[in-house]
């Protein structure tokens, strides 16, 4: 499985300049939702990408994303003069724990800590981890470093929840949030845009309006695509990071027996196949008038 690893910001800048100038609006936030009475006639959509707290989400009356009982600690350490580590990423597992990073570049590796969400967790020193982590977390600069829970989506609300209703749905982490454990929660969202694009390019005229008749049709194909994929990436991540984690005392022993034996040689290589196998289809250019 390749891993490539992304600034945010370059992802988005790269994104965004295949819009006109406008098009997104940043730094506003969604605070309510107003649907129009049906006899008024509308050809507009609202596609909630607005996070794991969506306001879509809670509208369209999803579940609440429940915490999976881990939290994790991320940031961006920096070697002006180069890290000279190789380009591949390196993991290391302890109890209850989880660590490790990932170079972006010759001089800026990404680096990552999970743990269970236990205070006595982060109140230690970090004695117990490899040198070579230390070091990379010693590089770090201070505004990169984040904590944050890890929460997911049960699948099922997923596949048989209210992702969609009428002209409104959900995408990103506001329809599937997951725990980063596979590092599918971007390129989930990513998949979800080339099959709405796809879908909402069946809904344009010649002259480039909408048939409204068509928007509600196809988020719900849209949705229909996606829940099952989305409920397979959510169940695989939290599975993975489950044993991974570890644990500690006969829990300890078991998760490594698990994980050692049985998980690293025939499950974790089928989720990787099923992560890197998946086509979610082209994305047609539609060209409409200037």
């Amino acid at each position: 499985m390749e891993v490539r690893v992304v600034h945010r910001r370059a992802l988005l800048e790269s994104l965004a300049e295949e819009l006109p100038p406008g098009t997104i609006r940043f730094s506003s936030k969604l605070t309510s939702i107003t649907r129009q009475k049906p006899t008024d006639a509308s050809s507009g959509a609202l596609i909630g990408c607005d996070g794991v707290h969506s306001a879509v989400a809670r509208w369209l009356g999803l579940s609440t994303p429940i915490d999976s009982g881990r939290g994790a600690v991320r940031g961006l350490s920096v070697y002006p003069d180069g890290h000279g580590f190789s380009s591949g990423s390196q993991q290391f597992l302890g109890k209850n724990e989880r660590t490790g990073f990932f170079p972006m570049n010759d001089k800026e590796i990404y680096w990552f800590i999970t743990r269970r969400s236990n205070p006595k967790c982060h109140r230690d020193d970090g004695k117990g981890l490899p040198p070579a982590f230390r070091d990379v977390v010693n590089h770090s600069e201070l505004s990169t470093v984040s904590w944050a829970p890890l929460k997911f989506r049960l699948p099922w609300d997923v596949v048989v929840g209210p992702t969609h209703r009428g002209s409104v749905a959900v995408a990103g982490d506001a329809m599937h949030p997951m725990t980063p454990d596979l590092g599918q929660g971007g390129c989930a969202a990513l998949e979800d845009a080339v099959v709405l694009g796809r879908n909402i390019a069946a809904t344009l005229h010649i002259d480039g309006s909408v048939d409204a008749e068509k928007v509600e049709r196809c988020l719900d194909d849209f949705v229909r695509e996606r829940r099952w994929r989305a409920a397979g990436l959510i169940a695989g991540a939290y599975v993975s990071g489950r044993i991974q984690q570890g644990g500690s005392g006969w829990w300890e022993s078991a998760v490594k027996f698990i994980r050692d034996g049985a998980f690293y040689r025939y499950m974790f290589p089928r989720i990787v196949s099923s992560v890197v196998g998946y086509d979610c289809g082209p994305l047609p250019i539609t060209l409409v008038p200037a």
